[in-house]
């Protein structure tokens, strides 16, 4: 909705300019562009949700595409402000000033967009991961986003168009999991049934055995962990309470990744302290959560590395976390949650997106991360010691 409350004064940014002109101007705007019928025409032809926004950044004209989305048939609603803000972003209200001010927008592709366009006065496309909502109703969103000048009337503006690829994110993260990591796995199970096929030693064959049934398990728990996350997304999980033990819990962790290629020369270690509680959840959501957790300390961490793992009861809740030594960069800590952002290349965001998507969404919990000099990147899981 446009804000008609005046700038606050000395208004603070860490990243682009937080100045925004009143309602008077944004109207005023409005109305010029309005009364050009090739404007209107030319706007409600573009398929995607698009807006013009002036040098301030803030909307002063809408396509019928954007008002379809926002479910709003009032025509000035969203005049005066910000993508950002009209996404729901939650950065959006990190900062008092708005979208574009707050320490995460640095890493938004949408802002970056608009200022490039602005600076160099040509056409600039990148991608936006959002993450939109309020309180438990949270969604993540990948965007195609286009910023475009456009001077009319002697003034300069953008055209700011939007596309939702993330259904085509999507399916690029599964095709490279299907095609690259599972193939991966298959391929190399079925080179020791060949080995074990053509060998005659008995010792040699109870290792080959034990190496195969490995690669099946494994094989199997990627399978179903993508399972879990496409009914996660879908709102179709079920979930299945039962009772276990924290400790039990940390231990088949450790087990399952200490011998796991990914491992390599890196320790699985449990910490001492950890207390052990029977709680009540979903324990398969909750082993998934972790496993993606370590798999990720293990990737982040030099060789000879220890990942730490522990639990602790805290009030009526049992936090469960992961330790690594290695220190989490500002650009990675700012995206770490989104949806397709991977710091392992193009299409492997998955991990940390699905962590937080199954604890929040499904175990009931919470999840947080804190990373420094002296203790390394620690990830922190709160559940309910009963769902």
């Amino acid at each position: 909705m446009m804000d008609n409350s005046p700038e606050p004064e000395n208004s603070a940014t860490k990243f682009a300019s937080p100045e925004r002109v009143n309602s008077e101007e944004i109207l005023k705007q409005y109305n010029e562009l309005a009364e050009n019928q090739l404007v209107r025409m030319i706007s409600d032809a573009i398929p995607d949700v698009a807006m013009i926004l002036n040098k301030e950044r803030q909307v002063v004209f809408q396509n019928k595409a954007l008002m379809t989305l926002v479910n709003d048939s009032k025509g000035d609603s969203l005049l005066g402000s910000r993508p950002g803000e009209i996404l729901d972003c939650l950065h959006a209200a990190d900062e008092i000033s708005g979208c574009g001010t707050s320490e995460s927008c640095r890493y938004c592709g949408a802002v970056n967009a608009i200022l490039e366009c602005q600076r160099t006065g040509k056409s600039s496309t990148r991608e936006c991961r959002i993450t939109a909502g309020q309180g438990e109703n949270i969604i993540w969103q990948d965007l195609l986003v286009t910023a475009s000048p456009f001077v009319f009337n002697d003034k300069d503006y953008v055209i700011f168009s939007i596309k939702d690829i993330s259904d085509q994110k999507r399916r690029k993260v599964l095709e490279r999991m299907f095609f690259h990591d599972v193939l991966n796995t298959a391929t190399g199970l079925n080179g020791l049934l060949l080995a074990l096929k053509g060998s005659t030693d008995s010792s040699e064959m109870i290792e080959y055995i034990d190496i195969a049934e490995k690669a099946s398990n494994d094989l199997i728990e990627d399978l179903l962990s993508q399972r879990a996350l496409s009914a996660a997304e879908s709102g179709d999980l079920q979930v299945k309470i039962s009772r276990c033990s924290s400790i039990q819990v940390l231990h088949d962790i450790a087990a399952y990744l200490m011998h796991h290629e990914i491992a390599g020369s890196k320790r699985v270690f449990i910490d001492p302290f950890s207390h052990s509680i029977q709680i009540e959840t979903d324990t398969q959501l909750l082993k998934r959560v972790l496993i993606n957790l370590v798999k990720n300390a293990l990737e982040a961490s030099p060789a000879d590395s220890t990942i730490t793992l522990g639990s602790r009861v805290n009030n009526n809740n049992i936090r469960f976390w992961v330790n690594n030594p290695t220190v989490m960069p500002e650009e990675v800590q700012k995206q770490i949650f989104q949806r397709s952002f991977s710091t392992k290349g193009v299409d492997r965001g998955i991990g940390t997106y699905s962590v937080k998507l199954l604890t929040t969404q499904y175990l009931k919990g919470k999840v947080d991360f804190e990373t420094n000099e002296d203790n390394g990147t620690t990830f922190r899981i709160d559940i309910p010691m009963s769902i």
